[in-house]
Order: C-alpha cells, then sequence, then structure tokens
C-alpha cells in the first residue's frame, strides 16, 4: 500500500466533460471503494454526496468540502471527487464578480496545505452532440430534429458546453494547480502515444498514483447509458410530440422517468441499440468544426502544445457516415404508434392513459 505522505495530500478532481464515459467510470470507482480506499484514495459513497458538493461550489460553501478534506487527513489519504458537471461550474465566476470557483477551491486546499489536480475528458463537438442529443431526446427533454438543435446549441446560451477554452481556460491562470486533459475517444493519448479504444477508468485511475498491480485488481461494472438506437430515438420523439400536444401534464419529471425507462426497455426488446443514432453529415461536420475551429486550436496550443485538433480526432474527418434519419417508413407508421401506446399505457398512471387514450 502506497499511502500519501502529509506533503503530498491530493485532491483529485475528475470533471467530465459531459458524454465522456462519466458514469461509467463513477460506478466503477464506487465498486472499487474499499479498494481504493485501501490504496490510499477517499471517496465519496454516493452519487448524492457528489451533488451536495457541487451545490456548495456554487453557493461558495467551503464547509462541506472542508470535511471531507478532514477525513482524508484523518484517514491519511488523498481525496477523489467526480462529477462532469464540474466542468460547467468551475470556471463560472463567484460572488466577489472576480474570482472564478475553481480558484476558490484552490485557495481554499492551499491554506489547508493540499494540492490539486484536475482530471477531464475532452470530446469533440460532433460527437459530443450527436450524443447529446440523443440523450436529450431520450429524456423526452426536446422535440426539434438535430439540425435545429445544433444550430440553437452553436447560437444559444448553451454554447459554454462545447468551447473548451470556456470551460477549460481557466486552468491556464493557475499554474500551481496540476491538470491533466484526456482526448476521449481519439486516435492518440495526451502524450501522442497511439490508441485504440482505451478504458476511460483505466486512464483515470492512472493519474491517481496507484500502483499498476493495484488498478488491474479493480472489479469491472457493466455498461450503461446505452443509446436506445435510431428507432429508440424516433420513438421517443413520437411520444413527446403526441404527449406535449394532447397531455403536457404527462411531462413532468416523475412520469419523464418512467417513460423513459419504458422506451428503453423496448429498444432494447427490439434490438434497436444495434443501429445507433447517427445526424451528422458531411456539412453538420465541418459547419460544427468551423464553428469551434480557433477555440480547438488555442486549447491545443495550451494543453496539448505538441499536437493539433485534427491529428487526435483525425477519424472523425475521414469516415464520415450519413445520418440516418428518425422517421420511420409509412409501411412502419402503424407500429410505431402501437409502441408509443404500449410504452404510455405501461408506464403513465391509469388515469392518465384513460385520458390520453381513451
Amino acid at each position: 500500500m502506497a499511502f500519501p505522505s502529509p506533503t503530498q495530500r491530493t485532491l483529485f478532481l475528475h470533471i467530465g466533460m459531459h458524454k465522456t464515459a462519466s458514469t461509467y467510470i463513477q460506478r466503477r470507482l464506487r465498486k472499487n471503494r474499499g479498494l481504493l480506499r485501501k490504496n490510499g484514495v477517499l471517496l465519496p459513497a454516493r452519487r448524492q454526496k457528489d451533488n451536495k458538493l457541487l451545490k456548495a461550489i456554487a453557493q461558495e460553501r467551503w464547509k462541506p468540502w472542508g470535511r471531507w478534506i478532514k477525513r482524508a487527513d484523518v484517514r491519511n489519504c488523498n481525496l477523489l471527487v467526480s462529477h462532469e458537471a464540474l466542468s460547467c461550474s468551475l470556471y463560472q465566476v463567484c460572488s466577489d464578480g472576480e474570482t472564478l470557483r475553481g480558484q476558490w477551491l484552490a485557495n481554499h486546499l492551499h491554506r489547508c496545505g493540499w494540492k490539486l489536480k484536475v482530471v477531464g475528458f475532452i470530446r469533440d463537438q460532433e460527437s459530443y452532440l450527436n450524443s447529446r442529443y440523443t440523450q436529450l431526446v431520450k429524456r423526452l427533454s426536446i422535440r426539434s430534429d438535430f439540425t435545429t438543435y445544433v444550430a440553437r446549441v452553436m447560437q444559444g446560451n448553451t454554447i459554454s458546453e462545447c468551447d473548451l477554452i470556456t470551460l477549460f481556460g481557466w486552468l491556464i491562470e493557475l499554474p500551481s494547480v496540476e491538470r491533466v486533459m484526456i482526448p476521449f475517444g481519439a486516435n492518440k493519448d495526451q502524450n501522442g502515444h497511439e490508441c485504440q479504444r482505451p478504458d476511460p477508468f483505466q486512464q483515470l485511475a492512472d493519474e491517481l498514483a496507484l500502483p499498476e498491480a493495484v488498478i488491474r485488481q479493480c472489479k469491472p461494472v457493466s455498461s450503461i447509458n446505452q443509446q436506445p438506437g435510431r428507432l429508440g430515438v424516433a420513438l421517443a420523439l413520437e411520444i413527446s410530440t403526441f404527449l406535449a400536444q394532447h397531455h403536457p401534464k404527462a411531462l413532468v419529471a416523475p412520469h419523464k422517468k418512467r417513460l423513459r425507462g419504458g422506451i428503453e426497455r423496448m429498444a432494447q426488446k427490439n434490438g434497436w441499440p444495434a443501429e445507433p443514432f447517427n445526424g451528422l453529415n458531411s456539412s453538420i461536420q465541418q459547419m460544427i468544426r468551423r464553428r469551434y475551429q480557433s477555440s480547438n486550436a488555442e486549447f491545443c496550443r495550451c494543453f496539448w502544445p505538441e499536437m493539433t485538433w485534427d491529428e487526435l480526432f483525425k477519424s472523425r474527418l475521414q469516415n464520415i457516415r450519413e445520418p440516418n434519419s428518425v422517421a420511420w417508413t409509412e409501411a412502419n407508421d402503424a407500429e410505431l404508434k402501437a409502441c408509443r401506446g404500449e410504452v404510455i399505457a405501461s408506464n403513465l398512471p391509469s388515469t392518465i392513459v384513460a385520458e390520453i387514450l381513451g
């Protein structure tokens, strides 16, 4: 066991970004929490505790963080906190109008004699937006087509979720903070080494100063967050549009969660994930890449100075697939409506079902 000395204690922050296997990483961290603890890395046991720490940063409350620092001190451990939403929080300005939240956290840690190491996973915007759209549709949160969604993101208030300098530029001004930015799904790792489908958990674990033998002992977890496929996306859009027109109250959070589960089960039963949704074509990919070209180049200069964006994400340019339509054929229209009725009838309260389908 290699426990840290008091002068070496570090807060490891895994900060996303979104849609970079964060849920898989977090589930596997928790499954191996005991092993990690025995080898000098403490982490909260439940997602709710990470959520409280995320909220505490937004409210500029050090006390919840301080309690975890004390727990780690008592156990002679480093501390690991993983939350993908940290990438969208730490760059924001505190109530004093000057200090960034990431700097606020680093300052508090410094006063406690702790270091901060930030680990982020970076995904190219094209595949990110395709994945994010699929997730939002599955959650019944949007009803637009993919092209409209992309245009809205690039023109609207959500621009920061794709602009890497906006998300991570605050780290450039804090040389005392160690940072590692890992290309997600790229041709090379952050050191320029060729890689083929690396395991994100392994990549994060490599940054925790753990012996390789310990990392090999970590138990696996099953894959989750599988997209429902092209037809699952079509069904989710159909259900969302139908309910918005005929019974908007059915689209409140508790009902949406049950409907989402029903869509996922139907997709699995019919094997729809075998044909993943793809909204990208050559024109859309080039439009997205042009929009973020300058920011991506600056990000590479700051975090990956030996590489260019195109070197890392070359396959996105060379292997452009044509989009697959979410629309079912006319011959399948009756089947789509039958699936819609089955999911609604099986997952909403009977009183609502009677009003909708009666």
